[in-house]
């Protein structure tokens, strides 16, 4: 699909109604619920390597873990449950959390051996499911911090906000995966995973819905901000891609090195 229909599609899904059209139409149409195995296979490797991060870094497995951002379906607490950790907090700015998808996860992620019935079985089981949430000071503490592929859908000043109360709930590491690419690039391959930096923010603002929002922040951005926030940056990586030939870059961005420009992945880990 052209990413500007897209855009115009998902403008439209902010009116009334928008979000359980939305989840409808990724259910019976797109048909992205529930994942396919080698989906939840790839956030079971997520949950490992989050374990991995506090274990080289603390020696042990964290007994508590956040994950901001837990998704329709719980994929990765469930997975961190199985690796180790004591109890899960998984918070969402939303309630997206399905049971039934919670399930699905749950017989692949567990591999059948603990049951989810019910939300009381998920408390039970130890991952607790706060939705609508923000985390805040008054949170936690907990040993581990972490987020998957979340970040860059949060605008900047709520980012700061919230890389600040992270870092007052956190004792030991946060742990988190950030996608700096074009979104629109996953299901438009006439563009590269680079063609929003073609855009001031004025032009870029018609695409940028809230419910495909981004906000289009480097690598280098991130790693200011996890400073500034308290935090100290133990880890930091990050994967380039190579632009299009001849490909104009917005004034606002200019002012980045190539190598944080073009950055469309990237690591931070911090304590």
């Amino acid at each position: 699909m052209d990413w500007r229909f897209k855009a115009l599609a998902f403008r439209a899904l902010e009116l009334p109604g928008g979000v359980q059209l939305h989840y409808f139409l990724q259910r019976r149409v797109t048909r992205n619920w529930p994942r396919r195995a080698a989906t939840l296979d790839a956030l079971a490797a997520v949950a490992k390597r989050i374990v991995d991060d506090a274990v080289r870094h603390t020696g042990a497995v964290p007994a508590t873990v956040l994950e901001v951002g837990a998704g329709r379906d719980l994929a990765v607490p469930l997975a961190l449950r199985r690796l180790g950790v004591g109890v899960v907090i998984a918070s969402d700015v939303e309630r997206l959390a399905k049971l039934d998808l919670v399930r699905h996860a749950a017989a692949r992620q567990l591999a059948g051996e603990v049951p989810i019935g019910s939300w009381d079985d998920l408390q039970r089981f130890g991952v607790d499911y706060r939705a609508p949430h923000n985390v805040s000071a008054g949170d936690g503490p907990v040993d581990c911090s972490c987020s998957n592929e979340v970040l860059e859908h949060v605008p900047t000043e709520q980012l700061a906000g919230l890389l600040k109360a992270l870092r007052a709930v956190t004792k030991g590491v946060t742990t988190h995966s950030i996608d700096y690419s074009d979104h629109y690039a996953r299901s438009d391959r006439s563009i590269s995973r680079l063609n929003f930096l073609r855009y001031s923010d004025g032009e870029w603002r018609p695409f940028n819905s809230g419910r495909q929002f981004v906000n289009r922040l480097r690598h280098s951005d991130y790693v200011r901000m996890f400073r500034e926030a308290g935090f100290k940056i133990i880890e930091e990586s990050s994967t380039l891609a190579k632009p299009p030939p001849e490909m104009t870059i917005a004034p606002q961005f200019r002012r980045y090195d190539p190598e944080d420009l073009f950055a469309i992945k990237g690591r931070i880990i911090a304590v």
